[in-house]
């Protein structure tokens, strides 16, 4: 039974996505949804709320007599993916320079104390994501918070695979982390756009060079 931590539909989305992206699911395969919601003991009713969510997300189609068939991502989706968060993120995040609470600013200072101490790529990739999600969090009213919220989602489960086969990046991203968290207590709203944009397009890089076409659904970090 999945923990209520997240909304049930939040965890089956979270759980299938990444599912998908790390290759145990394949383009063509057909997600069943009383299978699903039998493997997490749940109703039928967020697996189906979280095929909706895949498919917004480009991962799956849904098709009347097909039913939910995994599209999966290439290297060139990933590659717009990066685009959209280069474009939009900077933005959002100078934007939440000037709204940021204390309190928000205080959680993602300790996130990041987290990621410096952690070297498990999966561990990490889930900080990350929560401590871009927590600096930009004041702007949550906005539709482009929600859109960046979900890029940061489809995007996970890759900076997790480019830190398992590159794992020096770690120290980089942890460096450029402290340099927007700088930006963010000095009120400096140019910087921090300046290095997210920055960080992004790093990040980018890193992943480019950790997978290719053939590789995308058969290369993973393991389980952990």
């Amino acid at each position: 039974m999945l923990k209520a931590f997240k909304t049930i539909e939040q965890q089956v989305l979270s759980l299938l996505r990444n599912d998908i992206l790390s290759g145990k699911y394949s383009p063509g395969d057909r997600l069943r949804q009383d299978e699903i919601a039998k493997r997490f003991e749940v109703s039928t009713t967020p697996v189906r709320e979280a095929f909706r969510g895949l498919r917004s997300e480009g991962l799956v189609s849904i098709d009347a007599n097909k039913g939910v068939v995994v599209k999966g991502l290439t290297v060139k989706d990933v590659a717009e993916l990066y685009e959209l968060r280069i474009m939009l993120e900077p933005l959002l995040a100078r934007k939440a320079v000037s709204s940021i609470s204390p309190e928000s600013l205080q959680a993602a200072t300790q996130i990041h104390e987290e990621m410096c101490a952690s070297t498990d790529p999966h561990a990490w990739s889930a900080l990350n994501r929560e401590f871009h999600i927590k600096l930009m969090m004041s702007e949550k009213d906005s539709r482009l918070y929600e859109i960046v919220k979900n890029l940061l989602g489809v995007a996970e489960p890759y900076v997790s695979l480019s830190i398992f086969i590159h794992p020096k990046i770690l120290q980089m991203d942890n460096e450029e982390h402290g340099m927007i968290l700088d930006g963010y207590n000095k009120k400096n709203g140019k910087f921090v756009q300046k290095i997210v944009k920055q960080h992004l397009e790093q990040t980018l890089a890193a992943i480019q060079d950790s997978v290719n076409e053939k590789t995308l659904f058969r290369t993973r970090a393991p389980a952990g």
